[in-house]
């Protein structure tokens, strides 16, 4: 059995589709599974949530959803004069009610059994809620209260836009995104692919290529509420913590570095692309982006931290 997982594709259509792509032409699953937040922070929030309903073949809740759907609202989308709420009724008008109550009845996971036993978890964010994420710098002691309860050989989740593995006693689990809005330093969208084999289950986080300037000037075009600090977040895509969140990802999984290491012409002072370099940050024009661009933004000025680290979407 295979599994193809994508999640927080956020309404970033361009990426949306090269993810699917991908996975009806290299990895041909059993099944696809969309873990959750599937429209809010994007240009295209209806087009994307209907390319999930006709591509997958379950479709799960993630905390976004349910802030569209009315179910709750978490962050600063409970706060009246904050952009996020213009950007939710900005979404919530593009989807309209029918989509709107689809997101609302969506279920919280989805379970894949190959054999007795060895069932494939998915759901947001962990097994238990759609808020909490599970960083990948948590010990184990914390991790292990999430899946006390789990009956499962393995589990896929996203929440975090933070890819990584990790094995909780004999439990693989996986953060699998972010599709739509990668924060691990990489611009190109990621998804996860559960194989099971003799030995158990396998898991392959996968990275495309996509036009970025296509997503990034779509938030312009179509006047997205928040327009300009969505598009300062794509395309820094990292938090402020990235390097240990970098660190405990690689203890966990052996990740290889996040990018490219760019070589300088002959004779120019030796700088890996990898490792933060001292001075002041570089601004990130999205303009200059090339059109299929496959890399690392390493130089993005930061945002303030409160900014940077919300985790509501």
């Amino acid at each position: 059995m295979r599994v193809a997982i994508l999640a927080d594709i956020h309404g970033n259509l361009p990426a949306c589709e090269a993810v699917l792509e991908d996975i009806a032409r290299s990895v041909a699953p059993d099944f696809i599974v969309a873990a959750g937040d599937l429209a809010l922070r994007g240009a295209h929030p209806r087009e994307t949530v209907d390319l999930l309903f006709d591509r997958c073949d379950s479709v799960l809740m993630g905390n976004t959803d349910c802030y569209l759907a009315g179910n709750y609202l978490g962050g600063a989308y409970r706060e009246r004069d904050h952009w996020k709420t213009e950007l939710l009724r900005w979404t919530r008008d593009q989807l309209g009610d029918s989509l709107l109550q689809k997101l609302g009845a969506l279920p919280f996971s989805v379970r894949y059994t190959p054999r007795k036993g060895q069932d494939l978890f998915v759901c947001h964010a962990n097994p238990r809620n759609l808020e909490e994420s599970l960083d990948p710098t948590l010990d184990d002691v914390a991790v292990r209260r999430y899946f006390a309860h789990l009956d499962a050989a393995a589990c896929a989740f996203g929440h975090l836009h933070f890819p990584y593995r990790r094995r909780v006693g004999r439990m693989l689990i996986a953060d699998v995104a972010s599709a739509g809005i990668p924060r691990d330093g990489d611009l190109r969208p990621a998804y996860g692919v559960f194989t099971y084999t003799p030995k158990g289950w396998r898991v392959q986080i996968r990275r495309v290529r996509y036009p970025v300037r296509k997503a990034t000037q779509a938030l312009t075009a179509r006047r997205v509420p928040g327009g300009p600090l969505l598009i300062h977040k794509l395309v820094e895509a990292r938090y402020r913590h990235h390097h240990a969140l970098m660190e405990a990802a690689r203890r966990h999984s052996g990740l290889p570095p996040p990018g490219p290491v760019l070589r300088p012409p002959p004779g120019a002072p030796v700088r890996n692309a990898a490792v933060p370099q001292e001075g002041p940050p570089l601004n990130v024009d999205p303009a200059s982006l090339p059109t299929d661009l496959d890399g690392t933004v390493t130089d993005a000025t930061p945002l303030p931290l409160d900014v940077l680290n919300d985790l509501d979407g």
